[in-house]
C-alpha cells in the first residue's frame, strides 16, 4: 500500500496474502478462501472428515451479470476492492465506497493485477483513547491508501513436494497429515522451491532444465551496477551444478518496449530485480509459492537505492584495516559493485 498518512504502513508493504477459490452456484459466483493446513491422502476414508473440517469461509458472493463465450460467467468485482471486506481490504476499519475506486486493472495469462484507492477510517488501537474516559477521544480522520492486489493462478498440475530437512535452510510450508499409519496426525513440512526438471539436453553429468530460473534486471537499474546484479544472480549456478543442473539460473535484461511491447514486470511469469528510488537501507527477496506443494511461482527482489549506504558502512567498519580500497569514501565503483553483487546474491538466496 501507499498510505496518505500515518496508519503504520509504508510504500511497498504487504498487507495480506491468502488462497482464493471461485465457485459457481447457479447464477451466483462464490469467492472462498480454502486452507491447506490439514490434509490426507484422497484415497483414504479419513479424507472425507478432513474435507468436512476444511469448509472454506466465504469472502464474497457475486451475481452473474452476463454470460460470455463458452458459458463463461461475467461478474462485477468492483466492491471487492472498494468496500470493507476484511479479508481483502488494505485499511483495517471502515471504508467509504463513495471515496474508493479502482484505478486500473490488467490481465496476464497467469495473473490479474488490480490497483485501487481505498478511503476509510482505521480501527483505533486498543487503549488508544487516552485517559479522558469514554467518548473523550477525538474523531479519527479518514485516510486514503493506493493499494495493489495480485491474483495469481495456481498450477493446474501441482508439483511433487519435497520434504523439509531442518539441517538445510529452506523456507517451508506446514501441513498436518491425518492419513498416516502412525495412529496420530503428523506435521509435514515441505520446502519452497522452483520446479526444476531435466530436459533431454545434457552436458556431461549435468542436465539443462526444461525451464530455467530467470531473473530479469529492471532497466531502471543504474547502468554501472547492472553487471554486478547479473553476477549476483548467476553466482548461484555453481550450487545448482552440485544438484545436477547446468545453467539452471540466469539473469537477463528486461526487454525494452520496442523489443517486447507485451513484457511487464507485473506479469507473474517473470521474476524481476527492481531498483527502487527509496532511502530505505535494505533489500528484500519475497516469493509467491503454491500453498499445496511449496512450488515457487514467481519472485521479485526489491533493491532499495540506499542499500548501498548500508553495505558501505558495514564494509568500512569491518574491512577497512584489511582492504585499502575501503579506506577512503566514497568507495570505488569496483568495490561498491562487489557489495551490490553480494546483496543480490543474498536476496536471490531468499527467493
Amino acid at each position: 500500500p501507499t498510505p496518505g498518512g500515518g496508519f503504520g504502513a509504508y510504500v511497498g508493504d504487504q498487507f495480506g496474502e491468502r488462497t482464493l477459490r471461485w465457485d459457481r452456484s447457479g447464477n451466483r459466483i462464490i469467492l472462498r478462501s480454502p486452507s491447506f493446513t490439514i490434509t490426507a491422502d484422497t484415497g483414504l476414508s479419513v479424507y472425507r472428515a478432513v474435507e468436512a473440517s476444511n469448509y472454506p469461509p466465504i469472502i464474497a458472493v457475486f451475481n452473474v451479470e452476463s454470460w460470455g463465450p463458452d458459458s463463461t460467467a461475467v461478474i462485477d468485482v468492483t466492491r471487492l476492492f472498494t468496500t470493507a471486506i476484511p479479508e481483502i481490504a488494505a485499511i483495517r476499519g471502515s471504508i467509504d465506497s463513495q471515496r474508493s475506486f479502482i484505478e486500473r486493472a490488467i490481465a496476464f495469462p497467469d495473473n490479474v493485477e488490480v490497483e485501487a484507492t481505498q478511503t476509510g477510517t482505521p480501527t483505533p488501537a486498543p487503549g488508544g483513547s487516552g485517559g479522558g474516559g469514554a467518548g473523550s477521544a477525538a474523531p479519527r480522520e479518514a485516510q486514503s491508501v493506493l493499494a495493489h492486489w495480485s491474483l495469481v493462478r495456481l498450477p493446474e498440475q501441482p508439483m511433487m513436494p519435497r520434504r523439509f530437512d531442518e539441517r538445510v535452510g529452506y523456507f517451508s510450508i506446514r501441513q498436518v497429515d491425518f492419513g498416516t499409519p502412525e495412529h496420530r496426525s503428523a506435521v509435514r513440512r515441505y520446502i519452497t522451491r522452483y520446479r526444476l526438471e531435466c530436459s533431454d539436453r545434457r552436458e556431461g553429468d549435468l542436465c539443462y532444465p526444461k525451464k530455467p530460473i530467470v531473473y530479469y534486471v529492471d532497466p531502471a537499474t543504474p547502468a554501472k551496477w547492472v553487471p554486478y546484479v547479473v553476477a549476483g544472480v548467476e553466482k548461484w549456478q555453481e550450487a545448482f551444478e552440485e544438484a545436477g543442473f547446468s545453467n539452471a539460473i540466469v539473469a537477463k535484461m528486461a526487454p525494452t518496449a520496442a523489443e517486447d511491447p507485451d513484457f511487464s514486470a507485473e506479469d507473474a511469469r517473470y521474476s524481476v530485480i527492481r531498483w527502487l528510488p527509496s532511502t530505505t537501507e535494505n533489500a528484500t527477496g519475497p516469493h509467491i509459492n503454491d500453498p499445496r506443494t511449496g512450488e515457487i511461482l514467481e519472485a521479485d527482489i526489491q533493491m532499495y537505492h540506499n542499500v548501498m549506504n548500508l553495505t558501505r558502512n558495514w564494509y568500512f567498519v569491518q574491512a577497512a584495516p584489511l582492504d585499502r580500497r575501503s579506506g577512503k569514501l566514497p568507495l570505488p565503483d569496483d568495490l561498491m559493485g562487489e557489495l551490490v553483487e553480494y546483496v543480490v546474491a543474498h536476496e536471490v538466496g531468499h527467493t
